[in-house]
């Protein structure tokens, strides 16, 4: 993976993780088969996107007030996870410290259109490690990254196969967001592996 050089983060991309082949067949089986749920905000409106989140048992985590419990794995995900850890630089861990440890949780969003998005925000809950993977498939959209200045330090189309790795002190200093884009009718999953740590 390619390091990618912004001042008070640690980013690795790249742009063809999977081939377009593989990204369409996962692409559908996971469109299929994730148990896909909206769920509703603390403010009781809907958030807008779908989610599914996977992992080992005991690997609960809270974001912005909801309880996420992981369901159980299923094999197109757990075999997409040990591609992830094989390509995860071993950086990645060693300048926080850290030794080599597998991934134990999925988040995996769907955005169905472009209506859907993820506003801004920093994968920073206590319960997470500093090393998120990020899988994209489907439908390019725009993942910005931005300091705590509001400045944009990265800002690609992720394509259909990337896979994009934040580790280090990216969630402190940065946070990322995928903004509506009305003209896009296509859907895209998202697919976010992480290590959570029970507190």
């Amino acid at each position: 993976m390619e390091p990618v050089a912004i001042p008070g983060a640690e980013i690795y991309y790249e742009e063809r993780f999977l081939s377009s082949e593989e990204a369409t067949t996962l692409f559908n089986t996971l469109l299929a088969k994730c148990a896909w749920k909206r769920r509703k905000t603390s403010f009781k409106g809907s958030v807008p996107r779908d989610e599914a989140y996977y992992g080992d048992p005991g690997t609960n985590y809270t974001y912005s007030r909801s309880e996420y419990k992981p369901l159980a794995w299923i094999p197109e995900l757990l075999s997409l996870k040990a591609r992830v850890e094989e390509a995860t630089p071993t950086e990645a861990y060693a300048k926080s410290n850290l030794s080599t440890v597998p991934y134990n949780a999925v988040l995996c969003n769907l955005y169905r259109n472009g209506h859907d998005s993820v506003g801004l925000h920093a994968d920073a809950e206590p319960e997470m490690g500093p090393v998120i993977a990020s899988v994209s498939l489907g439908v390019e959209r725009l993942f910005r990254l931005k300091g705590n200045d509001g400045g944009v330090a990265f800002a690609e189309r992720l394509p259909h196969g990337s896979l994009l790795i934040m580790a280090g002190h990216t969630q402190k200093n940065f946070k990322h967001e995928v903004s509506k884009e009305p003209d896009i009718s296509q859907p895209r999953i998202n697919l976010t592996f992480r290590r959570i740590e029970s507190r």
